[in-house]
C-alpha cells in the first residue's frame, strides 16, 4: 500500500521532534550593562519593591539551613552556601549548582533577592547565582538581624508581618533551570596564566587581607601573590563602601581573585554590585595558585618546614567545620536506619536459609 503524502509528511515531522535536542544553556554576550547585575539595595528600597510588587521577587535565605528554618522572612527560600559546596570548599561542578537551583524552584529567568547575615555567604551565593545566568539578582546590603528579631512581646519586626518559617529546597529539581552562564565572567588557572604572560590582563585585583598578599601569613603551599595584582582587601572596601568611598576607578575591565572560591565569589559581587567594576572572576583563588609550583609568584615566601604541614592541616580542619559540619541528629538518623536496614535484611536471610 502507498502511504499518502499528509502520512509522509507527519512521520517527517514526529522524527524532527524527536531528533531536535534540548535547548541548553548558552553563554551570555559580554555586553550587559555592569551596574545592573548584580545589584545592592538598601532596606527603604526592598521595602518598596516589597509593597508595589511583591509576587515578582523570589526571597533567597543564605543563612545556615537550621536558622533558615527556625525564622525567616515571609516566602523565604532557603538557600545556604553550603548547599553549592563539598569538603575543603571544593565548589560543586556546574551541573550540580544548576540542579540545586532548580531544586530551589528556579528557572532562571526570575529576579531574586538574595539576603543574610555573613555578606561572605550573602555575596558569594548570589555571584553563582550571576554566573549562573539569572536574570537579575538583587542583594540587600542592610543590617538584617533586627529584621528576624521579635519584641518583648513575641511580635516581628518590620518588614516581616507575622512569624515565618523558610521553605527548604526539594529533593527534585523542579523547574529546571536554564539560566544561561555567563562564562565569559570566569577565568580558569591556566586561562589567567596564558592572559597574563601575553599581558593582555590591565588591572588584576587581589581580595585577601595584606598580610597574605605580603607573605606575612600563609594559608596555602606558597605565600604571596599573583605576579602585577594590586592589593585591594574586601574588609577595607566593605569599610570603604559603608563610609560611600569610593576610590577603585571603573575605566577599566578588572580580573579579581581571593584566597578560594568561596571569597572570590563574595569578592566578585562586592566589586560588581557595590563598586560598578567589569569584574570577571579568577575561580581558583591564590590557593589554587600556589598549589602549581612553576607558576610565578611576587612576595613569594614559605613556612617552615616544621609548620608548613600544621597549617594546611589546621585550614582544612576549619574549612571542613565551617561548611561540612552534619548536625547530630542527621547522624543519629543515618545510623538508626543502617541498623534497620540491616536488621531486615538479617531476617529475610534467615527465612532464606530455613
Amino acid at each position: 500500500m502507498r502511504s499518502t503524502p499528509i502520512a509522509s509528511i507527519c512521520i517527517v515531522l514526529l522524527i524532527g521532534l524527536r531528533t531536535t535536542p534540548a535547548a541548553s544553556p548558552t553563554a551570555i554576550p559580554p555586553n550587559e550593562p555592569v551596574s545592573a547585575n548584580p545589584r545592592y539595595i538598601d532596606l527603604t528600597e526592598f521595602n518598596r519593591m516589597r509593597a508595589t510588587s511583591p509576587a515578582q521577587l523570589t526571597l533567597l535565605d543564605t543563612r545556615p539551613e537550621s536558622s533558615c528554618r527556625e525564622r525567616s522572612l515571609v516566602g523565604a527560600i532557603c538557600l545556604p552556601v553550603e548547599a553549592f559546596f563539598g569538603p575543603y570548599r571544593r565548589l560543586a561542578s556546574v551541573r550540580d549548582i544548576t540542579w540545586v537551583l532548580g531544586t530551589a524552584g528556579l528557572r532562571g529567568d526570575e529576579s531574586v533577592f538574595v539576603f543574610g547575615i555573613d555578606p561572605v555567604r550573602r555575596d558569594a551565593v548570589a555571584a553563582l547565582l550571576y554566573l549562573a545566568g539569572q536574570a537579575q539578582v538583587l542583594v540587600l546590603n542592610a543590617p538584617l538581624q533586627h529584621m528576624l528579631e521579635t519584641d518583648h512581646h513575641g511580635q516581628a519586626s518590620e518588614p516581616l508581618s507575622e512569624p515565618a518559617s523558610g521553605r527548604t529546597r526539594g529533593i527534585l529539581r523542579d523547574p529546571i533551570h536554564i539560566g544561561p552562564w555567563r562564562e565569559h565572567q570566569i577565568l580558569l588557572r591556566d586561562e589567567l596564566a596564558e592572559q597574563l604572560a601575553q599581558g593582555r590582563i590591565v588591572r588584576l585585583m587581589d581580595g585577601r587581607p595584606l598580610d597574605e598578599y605580603w607573605g606575612e601569613r600563609i594559608r596555602a603551599r606558597r605565600g604571596g601573590h599573583i605576579p602585577g595584582a594590586e592589593p585591594a582587601p574586601a574588609s577595607t572596601l566593605r569599610a570603604n563602601l559603608e563610609r560611600s568611598e569610593d576610590g577603585l576607578g571603573a575605566e577599566t575591565p578588572v580580573v579579581a581573585y581571593a584566597h578560594d572560591p568561596l571569597t572570590g565569589l563574595a569578592y566578585l559581587t562586592l566589586l560588581r554590585a557595590g563598586f560598578g567594576l567589569d569584574a570577571a572572576l579568577y575561580l581558583g583563588g591564590w590557593r589554587e595558585w600556589a598549589d602549581a609550583g612553576q607558576l610565578p609568584a611576587d612576595a613569594l615566601s614559605y613556612a617552615p618546614i616544621d609548620q608548613a604541614a600544621g597549617t594546611l592541616a589546621d585550614q582544612n580542619e576549619r574549612n571542613t567545620r565551617d561548611l561540612t559540619q552534619t548536625p547530630a541528629l542527621t547522624q543519629s538518623l543515618l545510623t538508626l536506619a543502617a541498623l534497620a536496614g540491616a536488621g531486615g535484611f538479617g531476617y529475610l536471610l534467615g527465612r532464606r536459609t530455613t
